[in-house]
C-alpha cells in the first residue's frame, strides 16, 4: 500500500455520481453498493477504510500515483490492467445505449457512427468506444448526470453507459424523453472489481479474502438486495404481472399454488446460485485458499492452492497438518510442528492469524515456496468455538528472493564477495561473546598486500581489482571451513579463526604467507604474472585482548610491525 501500516485505514475514494454503485450523500459522504461492499470486505478482515469523493479522472490518477490505496468501483479493461491490480469481479454487467424518445433507427453499435455520443470522462465506456473505432464525436463529461441532462436537452444524440446507472439517473432527474435503444450492449461487458495500486499484492489479497468472506456469510447478498434489488424486482414484477394477466381465467387455487411453487423454486435457485457463486469466486481467486476443520482435517482447496503447494487434490483432501508431507519452516529455517501451523493456531485460539510467513517445500519443483498466510476462524451462530478455518496463501517467494539479495548485498563487499567491514564487526562481536561464555580462544589475522599501490600505479586499477579478487579466491581455498574472511578496507583483509589457540593461529598465518609468496598471479589481462606478498598481524583472545575491538586493534598493531620489519612476514602481538 501507499506506505501505510497494517493498522492504518485503507485510503479510498468514490466518484461523484455512478449510481447505485457510487453516490455522494447530502452531507458529502460517499455511499453506494460498491462503497459499502469495500467497507464490508475490509471490516471482515478487521481493517478500516476512509473514503473521499472526487471526479473519476482525478481519483483514478491518484490511485495510479499511489496517493490512494484502492478504489471500490473500477471496470477491468485492457488499458487499466497496465496501471492497476484487480480483485476478482464482484459483479459483471452489460452496458446500454440511451437516446431521446422517437429515435428508432439505432439497432446496433455501428448505427452510432456519425452521432455525438456522451460518456463519462475517463470511464471504461470511453475506452470501449475508442477500441471500437469511435474516435470522433465523443463528448466526455465530468459526470454522467451532466451527460443525461445534455441528451434530454438535445445537445448530444446518445449516451453509452452502464444500464443500471442510466436507469437510476433517468429516475432521479425525472427525465421523461429518454429511452433505451440497445440493452444489453453485448460488445460492452463490464467486470466491476476493486482496484489497487500496481504491485500492491498484500492489499489485493486482503480484498479478495474479504470478498470471499462476505459472500460466504451473506453480506454480499444483503447489500445487493439493498442497492440493486429494486431494479431486480421490477423485472420480476413485469414477468409475474404478465403471467397473471395471461391466466386471468385460471382458478384462484391454481394461481396460489403456482405462486407458492414459483417462490419456493426461486428460493431454491437463489441458494444454489449463491453456492455456485461462492464456488466460482473460490476457484478463481488469484491467491491459494483452503478450508480446514476443527479436528485438523483439510476439506477443500482451490486450484491456486494446489499449484502453490505442488500437490494434487487427492494428495491434499483428508490429510491433516501433522502429515509428514508438509515440510513447513520459519524464516530462520527451523521446522514448524503441525500443531503450530497458522491454521491450527487460529482454530486453537479462535482468533485470526495474519501475516504469518512460512516456507513450504514444493515437491514438484524441489524448492521452498515462501507464503504469507492469513487464517480466519469461522463460527456457527451462538457458538464460541470455531468449526473450521479459512486460509489464504499469498506467494511471496520473489519478494523473499529480493530481500535475500538485498541482504547479501548489504553484508558483502561488491568487489570480492567477502563480508564487508560492518558485517565483520557484527560477527566478530558475536564470536567474542561466545569465546567469553564458553572459555574458548578466538584468533584473528589482519592482512595487508605488500606494495599494492605500486601494482595500481604500474598496471592500472582494473588490474588491481583483479589482484584483490584472485587473492580472495586463494584465501577461500586455503583457510579452514570453520574460518571466514572479510575485506576490511582497501587492500586490507581480516580472517577470523574461532576456537583457535595462539600457537595454531601463528602456524596457519605463516603457512598462508609462504603459500601466497610462492604462487605468482598469472591470469592478468595483459598476460603478465605478478609476484604477490602479504604481511600478517596475529592476535588471540583472551591472551592478547579482552574484547573484539581490542582484538582488531592488537592484530592491526602487529600487522604494521610486520610491515616495518620488511614485509612478507608474520608478526604477533
Amino acid at each position: 500500500m501507499t506506505g501505510t501500516a497494517e493498522s492504518d485505514p485503507v485510503k479510498s475514494a468514490s466518484e461523484l455520481d455512478y449510481p447505485p454503485f457510487s453516490i455522494v450523500l447530502e452531507d458529502g459522504r460517499a455511499d453506494g453498493f460498491s462503497v459499502e461492499l469495500m467497507r464490508a470486505a475490509l471490516q471482515a478482515m478487521n481493517r478500516d477504510v476512509t473514503f473521499k469523493t472526487g471526479a473519476w479522472p482525478v481519483i483514478k490518477q491518484e490511485l495510479e500515483k499511489g496517493w490512494l490505496d484502492a478504489l471500490p468501483l473500477v471496470g477491468r479493461t485492457p488499458e487499466r490492467e497496465a496501471l492497476f491490480d484487480f480483485t476478482i469481479p464482484y459483479i459483471s454487467l452489460y452496458g446500454a445505449v440511451f437516446v431521446r424518445d422517437g429515435k428508432h433507427d439505432i439497432a446496433n453499435l455501428q448505427d452510432l457512427m456519425g452521432l455525438s455520443i456522451g460518456v463519462l470522462q475517463g470511464d471504461n465506456a470511453e475506452e470501449f468506444l475508442h477500441r471500437e473505432g469511435f474516435t470522433e464525436n465523443i463528448v466526455a463529461t465530468k459526470t454522467y448526470e451532466e451527460a443525461f441532462l445534455m441528451l434530454a436537452g438535445g445537445e448530444i444524440d446518445s449516451i453509452v453507459a452502464q444500464r443500471l446507472v442510466g436507469l437510476t439517473l433517468i429516475d432521479k432527474l425525472g427525465l421523461k424523453n429518454i429511452e433505451t435503444a440497445i440493452a444489453p450492449l453485448t460488445e460492452f461487458k463490464q467486470d466491476f472489481c476493486f482496484a489497487v495500486a500496481d504491485g500492491d499484492k498484500e492489499l489485493l489479497a486482503l480484498l479478495n479474502e474479504g470478498l470471499s468472506l462476505i459472500i460466504a456469510n451473506g453480506t454480499y447478498d444483503h447489500l445487493r438486495e439493498k442497492w440493486l434489488g429494486i431494479l431486480d424486482r421490477k423485472e420480476d414484477e413485469r414477468v409475474l404481472t404478465l403471467q397473471i394477466a395471461t391466466g386471468a381465467t385460471t382458478l384462484l387455487a391454481l394461481i396460489v399454488i403456482g405462486l407458492f411453487i414459483y417462490y419456493h423454486w426461486r428460493e431454491h435457485y437463489n441458494l444454489k446460485f449463491n453456492e455456485e457463486k461462492f464456488r466460482t469466486l473460490f476457484e478463481n481467486m488469484a491467491q491459494g485458499a483452503f478450508f480446514q476443520r476443527v479436528d485438523g482435517v483439510l476439506i477443500d482447496i482451490n486450484s491456486a492452492g494446489l499449484k502453490l503447494l505442488g500437490v494434487t487434490y487427492d494428495q491434499f483432501i483428508g490429510k491433516t497438518s501433522m502429515d509428514p508431507q508438509w515440510r513447513v519452516i520459519r524464516e530462520d529455517g527451523t521446522t514448524i510442528p503441525g500443531d503450530q501451523h497458522p491454521s491450527m493456531q487460529a482454530l486453537l485460539t479462535g482468533k485470526p492469524v495474519r501475516g504469518a510467513i512460512v516456507g513450504v517445500y514444493h515437491s514438484r519443483e524441489k524448492r521452498t515456496v515462501w507464503l504469507n498466510i492469513t487464517a480466519i476462524p469461522q463460527f456457527k451462530p451462538e457458538q464460541d468455538r470455531p468449526y473450521q478455518v479459512f486460509v489464504t496463501m499469498h506467494d511471496i517467494s520473489k519478494r523473499k528472493q529480493t530481500e535475500e539479495t538485498l541482504k547479501q548485498q548489504a553484508i558483502h563487499d561488491p568487489l570480492t564477495g567477502l563480508y564487508n567491514r560492518s558485517e565483520l564487526e557484527r560477527r566478530l562481536e558475536e564470536e567474542a561473546q561466545r569465546s567469553i561464555r564458553y572459555n574458548h580462544e578466538l584468533s584473528l589475522f589482519m592482512i595487508d598486500i605488500d606494495h599494492f599501490k605500486q601494482i595500481n600505479d604500474q598496471y592500472g586499477h582494473p588490474t588491481g581489482d583483479q589482484v584483490l579478487r584472485q587473492l580472495t579466491s586463494f584465501i577461500d581455498r586455503n583457510v579452514r571451513k570453520t574460518d571466514y574472511a572479510a575485506r576490511y578496507g582497501g587492500e586490507e583483509f581480516v580472517i577470523v579463526l574461532p576456537e583457535t589457540p595462539f600457537p595454531k593461529a601463528l602456524e596457519l598465518a605463516e603457512r598462508l604467507c609462504r603459500q601466497i609468496a610462492g604462487t605468482p598471479l598469472s591470469s592478468l589481462e595483459n598476460g603478465k604474472t605478478i609476484n604477490l606478498t602479504i604481511s600478517i598481524g596475529v592476535a588471540t583472545m583472551p591472551e592478547h585482548a579482552k574484547s573484539w575491538g581490542d582484538l582488531l586493534s592488537t592484530a592491526d598493531t602487529a600487522l604494521y610491525a610486520a610491515k616495518r620489519a620488511g614485509r612478507n612476514q608474520v608478526m604477533s602481538a
